[in-house]
C-alpha cells in the first residue's frame, strides 16, 4: 500500500504534463547596456535683431562761389552720357559736368571744375530755383562709377532728394557716401551724411559665427551661410568679425533705400578682412537719423 501511495503524486505529475501544462520557463539574459547617446552638437539659437541708429553727419550748403554758366542738360539720358561728361570732365582740363540728374525731381548734380583752386572736389546741387556746393567726392575712379541723385518718396516726403557718390574701390574696397538732402523754407540746401559709424562699428556687433562638426557658419538673426574656414589663406579668428571695406547704397523701385555690406572676418594676428558673406539691410531716415533695420545675409560671391 505504501508504495502505491508514493507513486500516484509522480504519475500525476506525468498526466499534468501530457496535458500541455508548461514547465517553468528559462530565465532570459539580461540585455545588454543602451549604447551610449552620441553628443549632441547643434548650433546657437539665432537672436531677433532690433534696429540699428546714429545721428547724420550735418553739413549745411554753401552759396555758389560765382555765377557758373551752366552746361545744359543731355538730351539722351542713357548712362553712356554721363559717363562721356565724366570722362571728359576728368581729362579735358577745368570744366564743369553734369554727373548726375532726375528729371522728375528737377535736380542736377554738376562737377565743378576739377581742382581749379583746391585739390577738393566740389559738387554743385540745383534743386528746383535752388543752387548749393558741396564739396564731396565726385571722382569716378578707374571703374567710372558715376554718382547718382534719386527724388525720394515711400515715406521720406517731397522734400528729399538721396545723392550716393562712390569714394573708393579697388581690391577688396568698393565704398560709397550716402547724402539726403533737405530744402528749407528759404531755399537752402543740407545734406545729411549716413555715418560711417554705422556700418563699421554698430553692424557688426551684429554678427555671429557658429562651428557644427567639420563646418563654419555666418549667422546674423535668423540667417546663416556656410563658409570655408580656412578661406583659401590662414585660419581665421571666429571671434574677429568686421564689415570691412564695403558699403554701398542703392535707390529701390518703391522709393526707399537699402544699404549692402559685407561680413568679414581677420586671421588671429592680421586686421586683414577676409569676405565670407554679404549683408543687406533697409535704411530709413527721419529728423537727422539714420536708422539700419531688416537685415540679411547672402553667400560672398566675387
Amino acid at each position: 500500500m505504501r508504495k502505491r501511495l508514493l507513486f500516484l503524486p509522480a504519475l500525476a505529475l506525468v498526466l499534468l504534463i501530457g496535458c500541455g501544462v508548461s514547465a517553468p520557463a528559462e530565465t532570459e539574459p539580461l540585455p545588454d547596456e543602451p549604447p551610449a547617446a552620441e553628443e549632441t552638437i547643434s548650433l546657437p539659437e539665432p537672436r531677433r535683431l532690433e534696429p540699428i541708429s546714429a545721428p547724420a553727419i550735418v553739413t549745411e550748403g554753401r552759396a555758389p562761389a560765382e555765377v557758373y554758366d551752366l552746361p545744359p542738360l543731355p538730351l539722351d539720358t542713357d548712362w553712356r552720357t554721363y559717363r562721356n561728361n565724366a570722362e571728359r570732365w576728368v581729362t579735358d582740363g577745368p570744366n564743369i559736368a553734369v554727373l548726375a540728374e532726375d528729371r522728375e525731381a528737377d535736380a542736377v548734380l554738376y562737377g565743378l571744375p576739377l581742382y581749379a583752386n583746391t585739390s577738393q572736389e566740389t559738387a554743385l546741387i540745383r534743386w528746383g530755383d535752388s543752387l548749393a556746393e558741396f564739396d564731396w567726392t565726385l571722382f569716378p575712379g578707374p571703374n567710372m562709377t558715376l554718382p547718382q541723385i534719386k527724388g525720394l518718396d515711400g515715406g521720406f516726403g517731397a522734400e528729399k532728394l538721396a545723392v550716393i557718390c562712390w569714394v573708393g574701390g579697388g581690391t577688396g574696397v568698393s565704398i560709397a557716401e550716402l547724402h539726403i538732402l533737405e530744402k528749407g523754407p528759404d531755399g537752402t540746401l543740407t545734406a545729411y551724411t549716413f555715418p560711417e559709424s554705422l556700418w563699421q562699428e554698430e553692424l557688426p556687433k551684429l554678427f555671429d559665427t557658429a562651428e557644427l562638426g567639420d563646418r563654419t557658419f555666418a549667422m546674423l538673426g535668423h540667417e546663416l551661410v556656410e563658409f570655408n574656414h580656412e578661406h583659401d589663406g590662414p585660419e581665421l579668428d571666429l571671434e574677429k568679425t568686421s564689415s570691412g571695406m564695403i558699403a554701398n547704397f542703392e535707390t529701390t523701385d518703391w522709393g526707399g533705400l537699402r544699404f549692402r555690406g559685407a561680413f568679414c572676418l581677420s586671421p588671429p594676428d592680421s586686421a586683414m578682412p577676409c569676405y565670407v558673406a554679404e549683408t543687406s539691410a533697409e535704411i530709413l531716415y527721419e529728423d537727422g537719423v539714420f536708422t539700419l533695420q531688416d537685415f540679411h545675409l547672402y553667400s560672398y560671391d566675387q
